[in-house]
């Protein structure tokens, strides 16, 4: 049964035709559609049942802008998700999210794409062909994390929609795709997962390298809220991103030990040396362009200046731009990733 498929527009039509509160549609879906559990390290599983996610399920589907409306509504306290068990499974949940995004893009087909086409570029020909507008824009220092010492980012993060002024079924900065800038695969959780009986997920921490942990830290999260990034946000969403997605309930075991090994570095504007390097798609080309070897001077020289001149950061491609001794990095804006 189509009502079965979650995401689809018969699941979404049941659910708003139920006059069930909002809290109560999420609990239909998680507690009795998807039998949700948490296990004993902290982890949601989702159990095979009936119901699961239509495999039409696009990043642009009705369905994602309508769940976090759910979301909004429900836990609108001060509290957000950590108000009860629910907020919980919630917050776990959107990992789940993610994991469509992630296979949605990643099997999609387009006349512009080469065989062997990156991840990025799956994504950059989805937005291409969709219309969409991607956001380079939010500081991607989470996705970025070190152990002993920090050198320069390795990771881009890349958001869907770009904005929106929407006062209802917001999409802006909802998905995201965290993307190595060299290689343009996505880094993500669930590269590394492993899987045991019936599908679910084995959780013990101690199953997992510190190189797999770094990419369960590193990984792309669901905003039930909408960041700010370098928009206004409007109406009943301002506020949401700190309250839903900062002020997180507990995350699993695996997660909080892949934090713990693995810190996220300080931006520059609070005492830190993380500066983004990608703010738009000319900045994946022209780093790209900059041999291994000089990286890590280049990027102090890009922080320094910053810092000292206390410039809006523009990316590096307008860093190369303006310092005569980079020039030959600078990458025109005629040129194209795909």
């Amino acid at each position: 049964m189509k009502t079965k498929l979650i995401g689809s527009i018969d699941y979404v039509r049941a659910l708003k035709q139920s006059s069930l509160s909002a809290h109560e549609q999420l609990n239909l879906i998680i507690n009795h559609h998807l039998q949700a559990y948490i296990d004993k390290y902290g982890f949601l599983q989702l159990p095979p049942t009936a119901y699961q996610f239509s495999p039409q399920l696009a990043p642009v589907s009705f369905f994602y802008p309508y769940f976090r409306d759910l979301v909004v509504t429900a836990y609108s306290g001060d509290e957000g998700l950590r108000a009860d068990l629910l907020g919980q499974k919630i917050h776990l949940f959107r990992s789940y999210l993610d994991r469509q995004n992630l296979a949605f893009i990643r099997r999609y087909q387009s006349p512009m794409l080469l065989p062997g086409a990156t991840d990025f570029q799956r994504l950059l020909a989805y937005a291409h062909d969709n219309h969409l507008k991607l956001d380079f824009k939010t500081g991607a220092n989470y996705h970025n994390r070190y152990h002993d010492a920090f050198t320069y980012p390795r990771n881009m993060k890349v958001q869907l929609l770009q904005n929106s002024y929407r006062w209802h079924a917001n999409s802006a900065r909802m998905i995201e795709f965290i993307v190595n800038i060299d290689q343009g695969h996505f880094v993500s959780q669930w590269n590394v997962y492993r899987f045991a009986d019936q599908g679910m997920i084995d959780t013990d921490p101690s199953h997992y390298s510190s190189d797999q942990l770094r990419q369960i830290a590193d990984t792309e999260s669901f905003n039930y809220g909408i960041p700010y990034g370098e928009y206004y946000v409007l109406g009943k969403y301002q506020h949401t991103h700190q309250r839903l997605d900062i002020r997180q309930p507990t995350d699993s075991q695996l997660r909080r030990d892949a934090k713990k090994y693995w810190q996220a570095p300080r931006d520059y504007d609070d005492g830190g040396n993380y500066v983004d390097l990608i703010k738009n798609a000319q900045d994946v080309l022209a780093w790209r362009g900059v041999p291994e070897i000089q990286r890590i001077k280049i990027y102090v020289d890009y922080v320094t200046s910053l810092k000292a001149h206390h410039y809006k950061n523009k990316g590096i491609n307008h860093f190369f731009a303006k310092t005569k001794e980079y020039q030959q990095f600078y990458v025109p804006w005629w040129r194209r990733l795909l």
